[in-house]
């Protein structure tokens, strides 16, 4: 059984009333090793813009409402795309309504399940219908025709299930697995850490991990990093920045500052203004779950 934390929030803004579901739901445990989290986002009232940071993970998302625009493009057609490997941050606007279902991966599994290399979606959302996988097209339909966010999961996991049977990769898996988990852990180590921990020539694991990750190592490390950043100071509770620097391993509080601002696109100062007003729009916690 699949387990759910939610959050609701309701506004008192004096603009249009909004109400804002954002839930995330935990795969189902045979999942787990490759499906991070879903989430889960509704929102009815006046439209936002917020920056959103690279995770680390790529994702599937549906769009059941109008899709947001990003960076200012707006695509009425791409209601359901993979969503690569971003290197640096997105503006994102909504509309007025919103109703989406995001599938985050853990950022070595989807190579896997669709048997591309993740690099070739780098820095981009692409309609499934885009693929040339009928497969594809057709969890697109079924999805967004669920009639509930578990109906519509329980179709992804099943289309996942039937993916991974298809593919018996597995022993690289394993090594990109303990190359994302020293990442996590260890937020500074260096590339040849990393290429001894995946057991392979430094070339060799430089390959396989954009194939397998959809971005370099290098690339992964900083967004791990930056992200780690962004946790703390969504906390609001951050009074300097020198606890971020030494415990993330920033050479010094330039050295913060320049790689921040190279991937949230702001200082780690203007970051914390933005957070302060997604907390007056009432989508802080929202804004959290999907950064989770």
């Amino acid at each position: 059984m699949r387990a759910s934390l939610p959050f609701f929030h309701k506004t008192t803004s004096t603009q249009q009333p909004a109400n804002l579901l954002s839930r995330i739901i935990l795969p189902s445990k045979h999942l787990s090793p490759f499906v991070h989290h879903y989430w889960v986002m509704r929102f009815d009232g006046h439209p936002i813009e917020m920056t959103i940071m690279p995770t680390g993970c790529m994702k599937w998302m549906f769009h059941r409402e109008k899709p947001f625009a990003v960076n200012g493009i707006y695509e009425a057609s791409n209601v359901a795309s993979v969503c690569g490997q971003y290197h640096a941050a997105a503006n994102v606007s909504t509309f007025e309504h919103a109703d989406l279902l995001f599938v985050f991966f853990h950022p070595y599994a989807l190579k896997i399940i669709m048997g591309m290399p993740c690099n070739m979606f780098s820095s981009t959302n692409v309609d499934m219908d885009y693929l040339g996988i009928p497969e594809f097209k057709l969890l697109k339909r079924m999805v967004l025709d669920a009639k509930t966010d578990d109906g519509a999961i329980a179709i992804i996991e099943n289309f996942i299930t039937q993916r991974l049977a298809l593919n018996n990769d597995f022993e690289t898996i394993k090594r990109m697995m303990a190359v994302c988990s020293e990442i996590d852990h260890h937020p500074s180590s260096s590339i040849d850490t990393l290429a001894d921990r995946a057991c392979l020539g430094e070339r060799q694991f430089r390959r396989f991990f954009e194939e397998y990750v959809g971005m370099t190592p290098k690339m992964m490390i900083r967004t791990k990093r930056c992200l780690q950043a962004c946790r703390s100071i969504q906390s609001l509770q951050i009074t300097d920045f020198k606890d971020i620097v030494y415990r993330l391993g920033f050479t010094d509080h330039s050295h913060l500052n320049k790689e921040f601002k190279a991937f949230a696109g702001m200082s780690p100062s203007e970051y914390m203004e933005h957070i302060r007003h997604i907390q007056q729009e009432n989508f802080l916690r929202g804004y959290r779950a999907y950064h989770k």
